[in-house]
C-alpha cells in the first residue's frame, strides 16, 4: 500500500492521476473514458461515513495503483505500436450469472497449451509483457504466488471458508482489466451505496472499455500468443458492446440455479465489504436487495440479446452438468467451437481436476433469508430465464 500521505485529499480524477504519474513517472493516458467511474468511487469513499481509513486507503491505493497499470500500458503501445497490429481472433468469452462455475471453466481451458489465458498477475504487473516460456515463472508471478501461499496458509489453519480465489499464475477475470477503466464490478463490492453499479449498468459507455481490454490483449499477446478463453460473469449484461470490438467473439453461457446463485453472491460481498466497512454499516438486507436488480440484470441483458443475436452464438454450460461430468461438457464446448481437443489437454484437464477439489477449503454457509431474500421473493426475477433453460434447481439455499 502507498504512504498514507500519499492519500491525503484525493477528491477528483485529476488528483488520482496525478499520483499515479508520480509512482510511475509516465503522465500520458490514452483517454479520457476512465474519469467518471473514477470520480463516482471517489465521490462514495469521500463522503461516506461507512469506510473505516484503511478502507478508504485501500480503495484509493486500488484506484492510484489501476491507473498507473494504464500509464505503463499506454507508454508501453506508444513504445511498440506494432502490437496493435495483430488481431484477436474468435476470442472465447464465458459470461452468466455471478457463481455459475464460470472459475473452473475457465482453469480447465487453461489447461490448453493453443489458449491464452489472461493470468492473475498480468493484471497485477503487465508490463513488460511476458514470453510464452515464462508466463509461469516470471520474477513476478513467483513473487505474487510466494505472497499468496502465506495467506493460503493462515487461511488454512484457521479453517476459514474462502467464497473464491485465484492462483496468481491461473487465469482471472476480464473485471480486473475493466477496472483500469474503472467500469467494474470489482469497485461496487467494495463501496457503500448501490450509485456505482446502477450508473455502471444504466449509463456507463462500455465500448471504451472493451476497446481498452483489446489493447491490453495485443500487448500480452504480443510475446505470447494463443487463442484467448476469458470469462467475466457481467460481459453478460455488455454483449452489445462487447460484440461490437469482438465481432467474432465465442460466447459460452453459464447457467446455475439463480437461487443459490444470489445467495452465493451475497454471501461474496461479505469479504470485502468486511475489510473496509465499519461492522454498523454492513447491512445484509441492502446487500441482498442490491443481489437481487443486479441478478437481474445478468438473465433479462443475455435473454434480450440471444433474441437480436439468436442462440446459436452461445454455448450453454449447465453448473449441474459441469459438477458431475465436466469433461463431457468440454468435449461438447471444443465441439460446437470447432477447436480440437486433443488427448494431451484432456489429460491435463483430468489432472487438474483432481487436484483442485471444490472443498479444498471450508465450506461456504450462507443462506438467503440472511440477506432478507426468500425463493417466493425472488421468482418474478427468474420465472423467464428458468422457463427458458433446463436449469437444475439445488438445495434450498
Amino acid at each position: 500500500m502507498g504512504d498514507r500521505n500519499d492519500l491525503d485529499n484525493l477528491a477528483t480524477a485529476d488528483d488520482v492521476l496525478e499520483r499515479a504519474s508520480q509512482r510511475t513517472g509516465f503522465g500520458e493516458i490514452d483517454s479520457e473514458s476512465w474519469r467518471p467511474g473514477l470520480q463516482l468511487i471517489l465521490d462514495d469513499v469521500n463522503n461516506s461515513p461507512a469506510f473505516t481509513p484503511f478502507g478508504r486507503e485501500r480503495i484509493l491505493n486500488d484506484s492510484i495503483e489501476a491507473l498507473g497499470r494504464r500509464l505503463r500500458v499506454h507508454d508501453y503501445i506508444q513504445s511498440h505500436p506494432q502490437v496493435l497490429d495483430a488481431p484477436i481472433q474468435r476470442p472465447l468469452f464465458v459470461l452468466g450469472m455471478p457463481r455459475t462455475g464460470t472459475t473452473v471453466i475457465s482453469y480447465l481451458l487453461d489447461q490448453d497449451p493453443a489458449r491464452r489465458s489472461l493470468l492473475h498477475w498480468q493484471c497485477v504487473d503487465p508490463i513488460p509483457p511476458a514470453p510464452t516460456e515464462t508466463l509461469r515463472t516470471d520474477p513476478r508471478c513467483l513473487t505474487l504466488l510466494a505472497e499468496q501461499r502465506k495467506i493460503l496458509d493462515m487461511v488454512m489453519q484457521a479453517k476459514m471458508a474462502l467464497p473464491h480465489w485465484e492462483d496468481a499464475d491461473g487465469p482471472t477475470e476480464d473485471m480486473f482489466i475493466h477496472n483500469q477503466d474503472f467500469k467494474g464490478l470489482s469497485w461496487d463490492s467494495f463501496l457503500s451505496s448501490a450509485r456505482y453499479s446502477q450508473w455502471l449498468f444504466d449509463e456507463a459507455d462500455m465500448t471504451s472499455t472493451y476497446e481498452y481490454q483489446k489493447r491490453y490483449l495485443q500487448v500480452l499477446q504480443s510475446t505470447a500468443p494463443g487463442t484467448w478463453s476469458l470469462k467475466m460473469p457481467s460481459h453478460s449484461v455488455h454483449i452489445e458492446a462487447l460484440l461490437q470490438v469482438f465481432p467474432d467473439a465465442r460466447l459460452v453461457w453459464a447457467h446455475r440455479d439463480p437461487y443459490k446463485a444470489t445467495g452465493s453472491l451475497g454471501n461474496l460481498w461479505k469479504l470485502p465489504k468486511g475489510m473496509t466497512h465499519h461492522p454498523e454499516a454492513i447491512d445484509l438486507h441492502e446487500m441482498g436487495r442490491n443481489a437481487m436488480w443486479q441478478m437481474r440484470y445478468h438473465v433479462e441483458r443475455p435473454l434480450r440479446a440471444r433474441e437480436r443475436i439468436h442462440d446459436d452464438r452461445f454455448f450453454h454450460m449447465y453448473y449441474h452438468e459441469m459438477m458431475r461430468d465436466p469433461m463431457d461438457v468440454m468435449r461438447r464446448l471444443y465441439d460446437w467451437a470447432g477447436d480440437e481437443l486433443t488427448a494431451e489437454t484432456e489429460g491435463r484437464m483430468r489432472t487438474w481436476l483432481a487436484e483442485h477439489p471444490q472443498d479444498r477449503f471450508a465450506l461456504n454457509a450462507y443462506r438467503l433469508d440472511e440477506f432478507g431474500l426468500s425463493v417466493e421473493q425472488l421468482e418474478p426475477v427468474f420465472a423467464e430465464y428458468l422457463d427458458a433453460f433446463d436449469i437444475e434447481l439445488e438445495a434450498a439455499p
